[in-house]
């Protein structure tokens, strides 16, 4: 295949230049790092949500342990 014109980083010889090989290889890299970190953000937000849930329930139980408190207070006086 010979190189047309207006195809820049295209060789004249067969397949890519080594350039192009190299911006290819670390955009993978990056796409590579990026889906790594998209996933380790999905697992710390599984994390906090579960943390969040667990939070709330011990808040809920804090009032109500405290409602009861108030309650037996109440009757002392």
């Amino acid at each position: 295949m010979a190189k047309s014109e207006g195809d820049p980083g295209r060789p004249t010889g067969d397949g890519p230049s080594p350039e192009l090989v190299e911006q290819f290889r670390q955009l993978e890299a990056k796409v590579d790092e990026a889906v790594r970190l998209v996933v380790q953000l999905k697992k710390d937000k599984q994390e906090l949500e579960a943390r969040i849930e667990e939070a709330g329930r011990a808040r809920a139980e804090a009032v109500r342990r405290i409602d009861d408190l108030i309650d037996k207070i109440d009757s002392l006086l």
